[in-house]
């Protein structure tokens, strides 16, 4: 009996990536994306940060589903990654870390930030509206109405493979277009959390 492609192993799933079946990259995707986020979470600490850094990793395993070695050992490998790139958000993050207990601080609340908030945005909404239709009504299912990218492809008879990338895609965009203005997990925060 033949198993189906959700009960390969990774090695299979991996040898049918290299041949563009995005399926089988679902399910690697399915399989590791959960364990990873929360592995980035344990050490970020920052929901929106430890999901970029997850997506950015898988995003690239597909990306580089031609050159890896056929024998690579998958878990351990994408951890290793994980580690790394978890390394590397902390310390990109380090200095523009602030402690919660200044979070009522009265300085928060003065024209000066309200207005940067302000323009913030209005520079965010109009980033945003630059996007295609398709990619701005993702971004917005995921970030604004926090639906799952499951839901998302449901919704919008789209796949899963479709969804992700739009996301991906968005959020590149947005970190390379407010990189002058605001840290990209920042903006993420007052945006997607208040």
């Amino acid at each position: 009996m033949r198993l189906h492609l959700a009960e390969q192993s990774d090695v299979l799933l991996l040898e049918e990536c290299r041949k563009d079946n995005t399926r089988a990259y679902d399910i690697l995707f399915d399989r590791y994306s959960g364990r990873l986020y929360n592995y980035a979470l344990k050490y970020i600490r920052n929901e929106a940060q430890a999901e970029e850094a997850m997506m950015d990793l898988m995003f690239w395993l597909w990306d580089k589903r031609h050159q890896l070695s056929p024998d690579v050992q998958l878990a351990p490998y994408l951890f290793r990654a994980m580690k790394h790139a978890v390394i590397k958000v902390l310390t990109r993050h380090q200095s523009q870390t602030v402690p919660l207990d200044f979070a009522d601080d009265a300085s928060f609340d003065d024209a000066g930030n309200r207005l940067r908030e302000t323009e913030l945005t209005t520079l965010y909404h109009e980033k945003l509206n630059a996007l295609s239709q398709q990619r701005q009504k993702v971004f917005r299912l995921s970030r604004h109405d926090e639906m799952s990218h499951a839901e998302i492809a449901k919704e919008m008879n789209l796949s899963l493979f479709t969804v992700k990338n739009h996301i991906k895609a968005s959020l590149t965009y947005f970190r390379t277009e407010l990189k002058d203005y605001i840290d990209i997990s920042g903006m993420i925060i007052i945006f997607f959390l208040s």
